[in-house]
Parts: C-alpha cells; structure tokens; sequence
C-alpha cells in the first residue's frame, strides 16, 4: 500500500474515533490529510470503496485473520464458537467506534451501508462453518434448519449484542463470552419445539 494510501486510511479512522458517530465525508477527509479532493478521488474513487478500504484496513492491522485462524483450530465446534465470542469481546473494544460509525450512518448512506454488509456477511460465512461443523459432530438439533442456526449464532455474535450486553447492561468481558456461548449452544443442541413449550407459559403469563 502506497504512503499516501496510508496516510487517508488512518485520517479516516482518527476522524471517525473523534466524531459524532458519523462516517467522514471525502472533503473533510482530504483536508485531514493535507491533500486535495481531486488527489484522494485519485486512491479511492468514492466513499464506498474508501470504507470498504478502511474496515479491511483495521482488521489487517487488528490481525483479523490470526484471530480466525485460532477459532479455527479449535478442537470441536463448542470450543470453535467459543473461540469466536472471546474473539468479539477482544476485538470489539479496539474496532468500536467505527463499527458504531458505520451502524449509525448505513440506514441514510449507501457507502456505509456496503461497508456494513461486507463485515456482516463474513460473520455469516463464520456462523455457517461453526454451524456446519456442529452438524456434522451430531450435535445440532434436527429441529433445526441450517440456515436458522446459523442465523442465530450470526445474531449471538453481533456487536450489537455484544454493545448491549457489555457496554449498556455492564456485563464482563468474561461473562459476556460465558452467557453467549452457553446460550448458542443449549439453544442449536436443543429441539425447537421443547423449547417453545418451557418459554410459552412464561410468555404467556400463565402455569
């Protein structure tokens, strides 16, 4: 990657880490950075390609793919989406405010929107490997679809759920990691039905 390429990425992040929770726009951005507007749009054509870059940029440098390496070799699909909730609750404190960025801004702007999508859809492709693999060691309930399995485990594994759960309710680190894989795992190795009877009196407040 050229210097100049470099030097946008990382003015892009500080500036969405100092912001009000938006994504920068590409003339604030070049001003950041020193550069005209005609010079960046010579990198990065648009904003969608200039996010795209930014959130490989950060996994890169968060060293993404070693964390997925280790969720990897775990030894049974228990400890592989264990491996992937520790793999949130380290990663998200560090990637947070662009995460946060791109959530807020993707409903208005399609660039951000793209961005959000592509981090969304590697998460799905992570649930379907976990999921698969839960499958084949017999330990996926029949009850369940695969496509709603790995649904669930996509959902569990949000860090949306995670912002809720560790920054808005003030769990640990520790027992966010404790309550989602327990709750993945006792819900996808459970029959869907079973379920629904013992949560039905509760939600219908009667028994």
């Amino acid at each position: 990657m050229s210097s100049t390429k470099e030097r946008i990425l990382s003015a892009a992040r500080e500036l969405v880490e100092q912001g009000n929770g938006g994504t920068p726009n590409m003339s604030e951005l070049a001003r950041a950075v020193g550069i005209s507007r005609q010079a960046l749009y010579l990198h990065f054509p648009d904003r969608g390609s200039l996010l795209l870059a930014l959130v490989a940029d950060v996994d890169e440098r968060e060293d993404l793919q070693a964390e997925v390496s280790a969720m990897l070799a775990a030894p049974d699909a228990a400890g592989q989406i264990r491996a992937w909730v520790q793999m949130q609750a380290r990663r998200n404190p560090r990637i947070g405010p662009l995460a946060r960025a791109l959530d807020q801004a993707r409903h208005s702007d399609q660039a951000a929107a793209a961005a959000w999508r592509d981090r969304t859809d590697n998460r799905m492709r992570g649930a379907v490997m976990a999921v698969t693999r839960l499958r084949d060691e017999g330990r996926l309930h029949p009850s369940w679809t695969a496509g709603e399995a790995a649904t669930l485990l996509w959902e569990l594994t949000s860090f949306r759920v995670w912002d809720d759960l560790v920054n808005e309710s003030g769990l640990t680190a520790d027992r966010y990691v404790e309550i989602a894989t327990v709750t993945a795992l006792a819900a996808l190795t459970s029959p869907l039905n079973d379920l629904a009877a013992r949560c039905s009196p509760a939600l219908t407040g009667t028994g």
